[in-house]
Formats: C-alpha cells, sequence, structure tokens
C-alpha cells in the first residue's frame, strides 16, 4: 500500500462556489485510469450544480495547503422506510489515490448521517476491481435483487 497522507482535513462543502475546484478534480480523477473519460470542466460544473441544487444536499471535501484532494457529494431521499444518503460521485485526484483520503471523506460522511439518523447510503460503482474494492472495505455490501440498467447511449 501507498504512504498515507497525513495533514489534510474534511471540510463541508457549504457554498456552490467551492465546486469549481471540484469539478476541476472530478475532471482529472475520471479523465484518468481506470476510467478514461472525457470530462470538460464545463460538464463537470454543471453535473455538481445539479448535485447541489437538489434539495438536501450534502458534500464533503478533502483539503491539504488549499489543494482538494478529493470530494464526496449526494443528498438525502426520501424512502417508505425510512430515509437514506444517495452518495452521486466520490472522486480522489490521481496523485492520492489509495492513500486514505477517501477513507476519510467516508468516515466524514457516515459520522454526519449516524448523527442526523441516517443508517443508509447507496450508491452505483463498476463491479470490476477499484473502486468496488474500495466500497467493500468500508463495508459496502452489493444489494441483492437490484442491477443497474439503462436506455441509450451510455454503456
Amino acid at each position: 500500500m501507498a504512504n498515507r497522507i497525513d495533514g489534510f482535513r474534511i471540510e463541508k462543502i457549504e457554498s456552490i462556489q467551492s465546486l469549481e475546484k471540484c469539478a476541476e478534480l472530478l475532471m482529472e480523477a475520471y479523465n484518468a485510469e481506470p476510467w478514461n473519460d472525457q470530462w470538460t470542466k464545463e460538464k463537470a460544473w454543471e453535473k455538481l450544480t445539479c448535485f447541489y441544487n437538489s434539495p438536501k444536499f450534502l458534500g464533503w471535501m478533502a483539503i491539504r495547503d488549499n489543494n482538494l484532494l478529493g470530494a464526496c457529494l449526494g443528498n438525502i431521499e426520501p424512502y417508505y422506510i425510512g430515509d437514506y444518503f444517495y452518495l452521486k460521485e466520490m472522486f480522489v485526484s490521481v496523485h492520492c489515490q489509495r492513500q486514505g483520503v477517501g477513507s476519510k471523506l467516508m468516515a466524514a460522511l457516515k459520522n454526519h448521517l449516524e448523527i442526523i439518523d441516517i443508517k443508509t447510503i447507496i450508491l452505483f460503482t463498476s463491479k470490476d476491481g477499484f473502486p468496488f474494492d474500495f466500497y467493500q472495505k468500508n463495508d459496502f455490501n452489493i444489494m441483492e435483487g437490484m442491477c443497474m440498467m439503462n436506455f441509450g447511449a451510455i454503456n
């Protein structure tokens, strides 16, 4: 395992201005291995702004020396047996992955949700390797009886 990064803090995303750096980092992270996407800053900004403007938005950033290392964003959604948190995006700088940043972001998220009595987090991810392995190490399980489906051009 790579050396863990120390000396960073986790901050709650409190304003839309924070999303500009988040959009840049989303683009960096997802345009690299293993995804090799083709995000532009404009599309990343649009996506994150959409999340930010959703009801009951919550998000956190990992920051060291005023540099954004990672972020996680989503929102609380209602469900008949109790509300859940839908983790829409979680990304960490390619230079900081597998060094504890994601785990600290996840711990901050779980801690906050426990305080507000939200007991479930739902997310979608690839089943092959990273980040699937990351989520399993953070106590996530496959939802039996569920699958992700699409119609149209997204593969």
